[in-house]
């Protein structure tokens, strides 16, 4: 079956390329028969390359190790969830999707816009078509998922998929933040089409303002499942190291949250057109430049299977679409000029401007973060390492002035604040963040923060600052809700929860974006809880304990299971608390029979709203009667969960469609249809929350869930050798 998927990735190539040229024909002539010819060829071209996946996939599921690609991801002790996450665990296969992912999307937005923004659909047609076009010749020239070997060089076995690929969560990660960087190819060709066409008003942020939502909510889940992802597997006990391809997938979600904001101002006031414009160019540009710094080999990662041998490839297309895109942007600069001016700096505007550039300093902190090591050691030979400690101490103050800003602009009038707006509006949030930090601090302290390890004061400052904006952010939040639905009340018959439910759904974008910055500030409310974290690295003989903060952890034992994937090794924890057992813990490590020498760690973590106590094992002797841990107590980070969690929600809502759009079903069916689908997106959204709590209270949640048969105990009978775990740097 590889030919058929070969000829697939060949054809959709050649109709891409057919494509581009009748798009540029289409656009030119405004011929309505070339412009269903590009139609026809965004089709095909997608069509061939579902085909294509769909080959890759069946070789996956079928074990037909023939293909190269099959054969390096994938062994047939594999369940079929992770090979069908093999599909984009490697090189060649994540190149696929991405691909697949151009196409769904513009064949998506070319059938929505049909009949609507003629002048613009020629040219994203032609734009679309011509990134897969460049993204297709990596595939086919670079790294073809679909070669494969002599026929009497076939392997019997595959070489199975990395073992810390082999994780729920690790095979919803990828492609969350694949389809954020593809889907940020229909935007960007909205913003290309309006500088090609010449027609620089509002019309393409009109067209374009949700396509630029779908890749942020992407982007978002995709950077908050792999925040789990490493925070469950690495044993490290954080959410977030700073690690290059962790950079890599932020920079476009903190330039695009900057660009969502300052489109609003551009359609009020006709204001920042070539600053929107800009922005739309430089995050497309961060998702191939992303991409090009972590397959290319220039930095160094911890996920060094994301590494390949395409970076050339990769450069040659930054270097294209950024020269040809830089190109029309000065070509059309002098067209740019917005309408309006800034009125006063005191105003939403100011204060959105403002934010925009703090999001832009964040973004140019985490590049120079990332690259400056290795433009030091070419320039120098000298090796340096920009660690969490260096982007923690510009990030943070950042942080904290985008939080301030996030609440002002809530809140602030536009075009110019007064004194009578400052009474209105800032009385409340700013009396409730003065009384409330106080009190909540100091109730932590009493209840639960005395009996841990005392923070560092810079830390400590911190903590408190952004508590203090928390509770700043969040009343405003709440206030203009509580307006909102007040108003509705005097003039309508309903009851609370109606009347929010109506206001969400008649004011989608401007309650939705209320309720994605509800999950920030729950975010924040985590990351102030990391001041007060304690960590202790410990070894334990069996039976003995060790005192961390007011918990008492005593290490019981150790036992080995055996299947046809693994060796399990799983511990014992007993954990008291003024000497009144709690729990038990039972963290683990995995060794796969297919990466011997690459252990995984296999954490319990018990998770509250107040702490999370997390337990990794790091390494233990033969016989088992000594181990060593990773022991850490995390304050509040479940709310970081949490805020990800109401943050899709919130965005969910912006995204909603309206009743016109689904003009199709009657008013009736369509309500209860609506009502329906609402809910179920609801469950949907809030599901990953129910399955952490799960995990923290169950052995769902550790080691145990691994285990099969009974087996002798490592007492019994003492392994050869035990695996170790190398600390991380």
């Amino acid at each position: 079956m590889s030919w058929l998927g070969s000829l697939a990735i060949y054809l959709a190539l050649y109709v891409a390329l057919v494509g581009v040229t009748m798009g540029i024909i289409a656009a030119r002539t405004g011929s309505r028969r070339f412009l269903h010819a590009t139609r026809f060829a965004t089709y095909t071209t997608f069509g061939a390359i579902s085909v294509a996946s769909m080959v890759l996939i069946h070789a996956l599921l079928t074990h037909d190790f023939s293909i190269k690609y099959v054969a390096a991801f994938s062994d047939q002790s594999m369940p079929t969830f992770y090979l069908l996450g093999a599909f984009w665990g490697g090189q060649a296969g994540s190149l696929l999707f991405w691909i697949w992912k151009v196409t769904l999307f513009t064949a998506i937005c070319v059938y929505t816009n049909r009949k609507s923004y003629q002048d613009f659909m020629p040219w994203v047609m032609a734009v679309s078509l011509a990134v897969a076009a460049g993204l297709l010749v990596i595939l086919v020239f670079g790294s073809n998922p679909f070669e494969g070997y002599h026929l009497i060089d076939d392997p019997t076995q595959g070489k199975g998929l990395n073992p810390l690929l082999q994780t729920p969560k690790m095979v919803l990660h990828p492609p969350a933040l694949l389809t954020g960087m593809a889907s940020m190819t229909v935007p960007f060709a909205f913003a290309i089409a309006a500088l090609l066409s010449g027609n620089l008003s509002n019309a393409w942020v009109e067209a374009a303002r949700k396509w630029i939502l779908w890749p942020w909510l992407f982007l978002s889940i995709g950077n908050i499942l792999g925040g789990m992802w490493a925070y469950e597997e690495l044993g490290w006990g954080g959410y977030w190291a700073w690690d290059p391809v962790e950079n890599a997938a932020l920079l476009p979600w903190l330039t695009s949250t900057a660009l969502i904001h300052s489109l609003l101002i551009q359609e009020r006031r006709g204001m920042l057109k070539r600053w929107n414009v800009g922005l739309m160019i430089g995050t497309f540009l961060l998702t191939i430049f992303g991409t090009y710094i972590t397959r290319s080999g220039l930095i160094e990662s911890v996920h060094s299977f994301a590494q390949s041998e395409i970076g050339p490839y990769f450069l040659n297309l930054l270097i294209t679409v950024t020269v040809l895109s830089v190109a029309l942007f000065i070509y059309r600069w002098k067209a740019l000029k917005s309408e309006q001016r800034l009125d006063s700096p005191v105003s939403r505007e100011a204060a959105f401007i403002f934010n925009n550039w703090m999001f832009l300093s964040m973004t140019a902190v985490v590049l120079f973060g990332t690259l400056w090591p290795r433009i030091k050691e070419g320039l120098t030979g000298q090796d340096i390492a920009m660690g969490p400690q260096w982007f923690n101490r510009w990030m943070i103050p950042l942080g904290l002035l985008m939080m301030l800003m996030m609440g002002i602009g809530t809140i602030i009038a536009w075009r110019r604040a007064n004194w009578k707006n400052f009474q209105r509006n800032f009385i409340i949030p700013i009396a409730a963040a003065l009384i409330l930090t106080p009190l909540s601090v100091g109730l932590y302290w009493v209840v639960r923060g005395q009996g841990l390890v005392s923070p560092d004061s810079l830390d400590a400052s911190y903590a408190i600052i952004a508590i203090a904006l928390c509770f700043f952010v969040g009343a405003t939040i709440v206030q203009e809700f509580s307006r909102g639905i007040s108003a509705r009340r005097r003039m309508h018959d309903e009851s609370f929860g109606e009347s929010l439910y109506r206001l969400c759904m008649k004011q989608k974008r401007r309650y939705g974006g209320y309720i994605v910055h509800l999950g920030v500030v729950f975010a924040f409310v985590a990351f102030a809880g990391n001041a007060m974290k304690i960590e202790k690295d410990v070894s334990l003989a069996q039976g003995e304990s060790v005192q961390i903060g007011d918990f008492t952890f005593t290490y019981q034992g150790l036992s080995d299971q055996h299947n046809r994937e693994r060796v399990l090794y799983s511990s014992s924890v007993q954990v008291a608390r003024d000497g009144r057992p709690l729990y038990e813990m039972h963290p683990g490590k995995s060794v796969f029979h297919s990466s011997p020498n690459m252990p995984v760690s296999e954490i319990d973590i018990r998770s509250t709203p107040l702490e999370d106590v997390y337990v990794a094992l790091v390494n233990f002797d033969p016989d088992g009667r000594r181990a060593a841990f990773k022991i850490f107590v995390s304050p509040f980070t479940w709310w970081f969960w949490f805020g990800g969690i109401i943050l899709v929600l919130g965005t969910l809502i912006c995204l909603w469609p309206t009743r016109e759009s689904l003009e199709s079903l009657r008013p009736g069916a369509g309500g209860i249809g609506r009502a329906a689908i609402f809910g179920g997106v609801v469950v949907l959204v809030f599901s990953p929350m129910l399955v952490w709590t799960v995990e923290s209270h169950t052995s769902w949640g550790d080691s145990r869930r691994l285990e099969e048969a009974p087996v002798a105990a490592l007492t019994d009978a003492p392994s050869e050798a035990s695996p170790v775990q190398p600390e991380p740097s």
